[in-house]
């Protein structure tokens, strides 16, 4: 079989699989000495390569790469363990919410008590009310100034010739929205035909007390009222005010519904409550699980391209077999991680179970590098993906002579090559 059907097949099989583990020069040549034995000492076979064949053996190789990587990031005991991931977990979630930010190599605030007493909550002004088809200022230029936040902004706004009041509120909300200063304006619509213009700061919260933003009229060159005071933009409905909460115990004040606690944990307040809500750290469950799914889809993958096989070629799966009887050995230490097997070999994950076994640092032991289950996987895949013509049928030729030195080469083009040490094999 030469490399471009190799490659050809390989792409047909998941052209999106790339391994994420860095090799060293150790590996390989470790790798290059496995093969060369493999070589030197194996009966000579003639196998009937059909396309199907080719196809399975290939398959189970890929299949088996996935599964020892999906360990790897299992069995990682790094900085980097998904293990030692954690999340922000509140016991009340409707009152506060808590996730970590950035927590990578951080320490972790002390677990917290949080009440919240007030949230904050945005300035709004609402103006006088007018019939909408009713006329009130005259045909001219308007000039107002908007101060927020202590920043003033200057505006002019023009009311053309017989413009009713519903034309001008809808323009000059439009107007002011678009400005993007901070403000967001809109039309009021009350009943019997009636109307008026609210506004509403974007920010919530105030520093001070005082009003987060204010309106009032300019020189202009009409006689008469300006359009601030003639629509009462000025008319503050509602104050701002910061959001108020206990923290431990002691009372704290925010200008926002959120803020971050030791630049790891972002706190949002949700509504005020008359009890405590507590915020501990958990193992990262998510990330966790995602890694758990991640192996069974491998191993699952595994076992449908052999039951796949064996519809084919009308025959039991040799490494079918092998995997069941593997799997047997440790099934009390999976299925205690909510890990389970079907009568053709599946796995599936019982995910209150495993959530359970994360919590406990079960799951954690299970998938330890030097754990009963992982390494006895660990040397199954490597097996495979090393010798993957060992799971076809095949005729011998003849023997190896142990009787004389051993001959052959890692890289000649047999059975036992490692298949072109495609990844490393």
């Amino acid at each position: 079989m030469d490399t471009s059907v190799y490659n050809y097949l390989v792409s047909s099989f998941d052209p999106k699989y790339k391994t994420n583990y860095a090799h060293d020069a150790r590996e390989l040549r470790s790798i290059v000495k496995r093969i060369r034995k493999q070589t030197q000492t194996s009966p000579v076979y003639l196998v009937n390569f059909t396309n199907s064949k080719q196809s399975f053996v290939l398959g189970v190789k890929e299949s088996s790469m996935k599964i020892a990587e999906s360990l790897r990031v299992l069995a990682d005991d790094s900085a980097d363990s998904i293990f030692l991931r954690k999340t922000a977990q509140s016991s009340d979630v409707e009152q506060v919410g808590a996730e970590l930010i950035d927590a990578d190599g951080k320490p972790l605030p002390g677990d917290f008590s949080i009440r919240v007493k007030q949230l904050a909550n945005s300035q709004v002004n609402q103006g006088k009310e007018y019939y909408e088809t009713g006329k009130g200022l005259s045909a001219g230029s308007y000039q107002f100034r908007v101060t927020v936040n202590d920043i003033g902004y200057d505006f002019q706004y023009n009311i053309r010739k017989d413009a009713n009041h519903r034309e001008v509120i809808q323009g000059l909300s439009s107007f002011i929205t678009k400005a993007a200063i901070g403000l967001k304006a809109e039309p009021f619509l009350f009943g019997q035909g009636k109307i008026a213009m609210r506004l509403e700061s974007t920010m919530v919260g105030t520093p001070d007390g005082n009003a987060t933003f204010t309106l009032k009229d300019k020189n202009s060159d009409n006689i008469g009222r300006g359009i601030v005071d003639y629509y009462g933009l000025n008319n503050v409905l509602v104050m701002p005010k910061s959001a108020v909460f206990d923290l431990n115990g002691v009372e704290k004040t925010s200008i926002n519904n959120e803020f971050t606690l030791g630049r790891v944990v972002k706190v949002t307040l949700h509504r005020p409550s008359k009890t405590e809500a507590y915020v501990d750290y958990h193992p990262d469950r998510e990330a966790i699980l995602d890694g758990v799914q991640n192996f069974i889809s491998s191993y699952n993958e595994l076992v449908d391209r052999n039951l796949e096989f064996e519809h084919r070629v009308d025959m039991p799966s040799k490494l079918l077999r092998e995997l069941k009887g593997l799997s047997k050995t440790f099934s009390n230490e999976l299925e205690a991680c909510g890990i389970t097997f079907d009568t053709d070999g599946y796995m599936s994950l019982d995910r209150s179970l495993a959530i359970q076994a994360i919590e406990s640092g079960d799951m954690q032991k299970l998938f330890q590098l030097d754990s009963h289950v992982t390494s006895r996987l660990f040397t199954k895949a490597d097996s495979v993906k090393i010798n993957p013509m060992e799971y076809i049928d095949k005729k011998v030729v003849s023997y190896h002579d142990f009787s004389k030195p051993p001959r052959g080469y890692s890289y000649i083009t047999s059975l036992y090559s490692g298949l072109l040490f495609n990844s490393y094999c």
